[in-house]
């Protein structure tokens, strides 16, 4: 390649740019080792990862055709990053043989939104059409272990789930345990279903009021205890205010002026710098609880951080994430922000994952994730 030729004022400006958008990789690269509750602002970076990788492989490609050796500045920087690309792509077979020899378990994560219990509508009438589409997928799925995030059970018996699943499903075993309720009618929380028999349950108790919860239950596979954790971290609770405020700001009819973009942003700043330090704090109680665990493991859940966040380094620093064993980029949230993943099934060194799959069913505000884990006793993976 040649180093000599003259580099043109707009190949200059092109590799300043380049230095920047690398230096901002290496901070998204580093910013997972912090805990945000030391300094909250190092977590917002983990959100671009997906653009600022577009960008370094892009002036990768770029400087390649154009003959330049600054190509090695973007490649360095997404080699020192790799196991954050790991998180970000997978390329594994979907179609996996799964083993002969031990117990093959299909597990499911799917936050529901609480089957669009009130359709979001502006009459909040009950709405039967997407609990029924979600009842269907999972007779189709036919799961051994499903774990529901903003499930809902309605005691009046108007709006059944937790009534009506165990008839339905071969995961007929329920635990469900439930963080707030409407009017002492309809109560929400979290609930796991089981193929096989219930042991034990339990709650691990958040510090703050903020409607999350983690629950576990211990199930009887064979003659082994497994513990599932079903968990449900902090969100950011944007209100519908600030949804207006997002989509005015990425595609305006008008330009907003400056007051506004002032108030919106201060206001969604400071939602994103509690909801980051209050799931610092519920990531360390669950990990805390983990690891005094004697069973293998399977965590489930809506974590509402990336991959690239410090929430999702201490989940996964003594466990395996078994989106490695999908492909793709396996965006879980149902929203206009591509390679955004923020539901989990993650597991201990028992098992082996296969043929993990993201769902496409528009029947909530995230996608279903599963996966097929083979736990074989006498082998431990």
């Amino acid at each position: 390649m040649n180093k000599s030729r003259p580099v043109s004022l707009f190949g200059k400006l092109l590799l300043f740019f380049n230095v920047l958008v690398a230096l901002g990789l290496l901070i998204i690269n580093l910013a997972s080792r912090i805990n945000p509750q030391l300094f909250w602002p190092i977590a917002l970076p983990g959100l671009t990862y997906p653009f600022f990788f577009v960008l370094n492989a892009g002036f990768v490609l770029l400087w390649i055709l154009r003959k330049r050796w600054w190509f090695l500045l973007s490649l360095l920087t997404l080699l020192l990053g790799f196991q954050h690309l790991k998180n970000f792509v997978s390329l594994n077979s979907l179609n996996k043989p799964l083993p002969e020899s031990g117990y093959n378990l299909k597990v499911l994560s799917y936050n529901v939104r609480v089957f669009d219990l009130y359709n979001y509508g502006p009459r909040w009438e009950l709405n039967f059409t997407q609990r029924n589409n979600i009842f269907r997928f999972l007779q189709e799925g036919d799961f051994d272990i499903i774990c529901f995030q903003e499930f809902v059970h309605d005691v009046t018996g108007a709006f059944k789930t937790l009534d009506t699943l165990p008839q339905i499903l071969r995961a007929r075993h329920a635990h469900a345990d439930y963080s707030r309720s409407s009017r002492g009618l309809n109560y929400f929380g979290l609930a796991t279903f089981s193929a096989w028999p219930i042991l034990n349950t339990g709650r691990i108790v958040f510090p703050h009021r903020t409607g999350n919860m983690c629950i576990y239950t211990d199930i009887l596979v064979g003659q082994d205890t497994l513990r599932v954790y079903n968990v449900h971290l902090a969100s950011v609770g944007l209100s519908p205010e600030d949804f207006v405020f997002l989509e005015n700001v990425i595609s305006p009819e008008q330009v907003p002026d400056r007051e506004y973009l002032r108030q919106g942003s201060k206001r969604i700043l400071a939602r994103l710098a509690r909801a980051f330090g209050h799931r610092a704090e519920q990531v360390r109680l669950i990990a805390e609880h983990m690891d005094q665990c004697p069973y293998p493991i399977i965590l489930a859940g809506d974590l509402n951080d990336t991959p690239f966040s410090n929430a999702y380094r201490v989940l996964t620093r003594n466990y395996r994430d078994a989106f490695r064993a999908g492909r793709g980029v396996g965006q879980t949230y149902n929203w206009s922000i591509p390679g955004f993943r923020i539901d989990y099934i993650i597991h201990s060194h028992e098992f082996k994952a296969y043929n993990f799959r993201t769902g496409r069913q528009d029947y909530s505000d995230h996608f279903p994730i599963w996966v097929w884990l083979n736990f074989s006793p006498e082998t431990p993976q």
